[in-house]
């Protein structure tokens, strides 16, 4: 299976992924406790369930490619708070980056492994890992306005910035 923007280096991987764990945290810190929880729709998931899923499928892509042994985070329960599944998060991505330095090279990132019943090269696992995070995180951010939360500007000012600045608002 082939994603768009393959990496050929894990250098380069780890520093796109680095920066994307930023704003990753940024938007868990982001999330009261008393808004985790908010139901927006029947159809789509809760703030904590989506923060507590990429590192679940971390821990699966890990698993599947031999990166991890299983043990690092099994279907177990929803943490109880914010702060848990950011640790979580943060734990999980550490054993997966460190686990792709040891195991992995940039030589291999062409070579296939099975992955959900597919063939994907490692390095477009890479960009599945990054993509995937970037995915939900900017679920979150609509949820989040959606529940009337401030949103983070990740890759640029959100309105609450343009306000502050007295710049005009674009539609």
């Amino acid at each position: 299976m082939k994603i768009n923007d393959m990496y050929y280096r894990i250098n380069e991987f780890l520093e796109d992924w680095i920066g994307e764990s930023g704003k990753t945290t940024k938007v868990y810190s982001m999330i009261p406790e008393e808004a985790k929880a908010v139901i927006i729709n029947k159809k789509i998931r809760t703030l904590e369930r989506l923060a507590f899923h990429i590192p679940q499928i971390m821990v699966q892509i890990g698993i599947q490619t031999g990166l991890l042994d299983g043990a690092e985070l099994p279907e177990e329960p929803l943490p109880a708070n914010m702060a848990d599944i950011t640790s979580l998060y943060l734990s999980v991505r550490e054993k997966m980056a460190e686990a792709i330095q040891k195991k992995w090279s940039d030589d291999i990132l062409k070579q296939e492994v099975d992955l959900y019943g597919h063939k994907w090269r490692r390095g477009d696992i890479l960009s599945l890992l990054t993509q995937h995070e970037v995915h939900h995180r900017s679920q979150m951010t609509v949820i989040m306005r959606l529940a009337g939360l401030k949103v983070p500007g990740l890759y640029g000012p959100v309105r609450e910035d343009w306000e502050l600045l007295s710049l005009p608002l674009a539609l």
